[in-house]
């Protein structure tokens, strides 16, 4: 079978959550830093499969699905329905960490985020952002640039003039992945890089 770009449903939210684990750590696995391999997931991977799966495509090669790109049309208006419909019972399954446990481990930093979300920043240019996963064997070979312009466009037909997407401040390859794309820097701290695309 060749490869092929399939749009999301609800059969695959397992193996959207296996891949957000196996790539979890700047594109390596991350298994080894999680005891609930649920929890990444339900920091980045399932408030887009669930509340806009719309705007949520798999890569599918013979041995089955290797990677996604998910992500959001309008990104405030998304965080709005993240806190409304998506953390709330995400929250009665877990306790938030308290500050006197510090220094937390890899899952109690992402159980605080259920709690506590990352507000995002207002980009007016760029106001769709995404996320792509791809595992090992599908990275190298082109692909992600592929499904960054089935995404891209999907998004422009939708009516949206630009894009931003962030990436760790260490994740040099994909620094350099988005800069070849023709993405420019929005932003940076200590710990991350934003970047974004107009389409206009």
């Amino acid at each position: 079978m060749p490869l092929q770009i399939i749009s999301y449903n609800a059969m695959y939210h397992d193996l959207v959550y296996e891949i957000c684990l196996k790539t979890g750590n700047a594109g390596a696995g991350a298994e080894h830093l999680h005891n609930d391999p649920m929890v990444l997931g339900h920091v980045y991977a399932g408030p887009y499969i669930n509340l806009e799966p719309e705007s949520a495509f798999l890569l599918e090669d013979e041995m089955g699905v290797c990677g996604y790109i998910i992500g959001a049309l309008d990104t405030l208006s998304f965080f709005n329905k993240v806190k409304s419909d998506w953390l709330p019972e995400l929250q009665k399954q877990y306790s938030d960490p308290t500050e006197s446990s510090k220094p937390w481990n890899k899952d109690e930093k992402c159980i605080h985020l259920l709690f506590h979300p990352e507000i995002p920043q207002d980009f007016p240019e760029y106001p769709s952002h995404l996320h792509i996963d791809l595992l090992p064997r599908a990275q190298g070979k082109g692909l992600g640039k592929k499904m960054m312009d089935y995404f891209m466009n999907d998004l422009k037909l939708r009516g949206s003039k630009g894009l931003h997407l962030g990436l760790g401040i260490k994740n040099q390859r994909a620094f350099h992945f988005y800069k070849k794309y023709g993405m420019k820097e929005l932003k940076r701290d200590r710990n991350s890089i934003i970047m974004g695309i107009s389409f206009e």
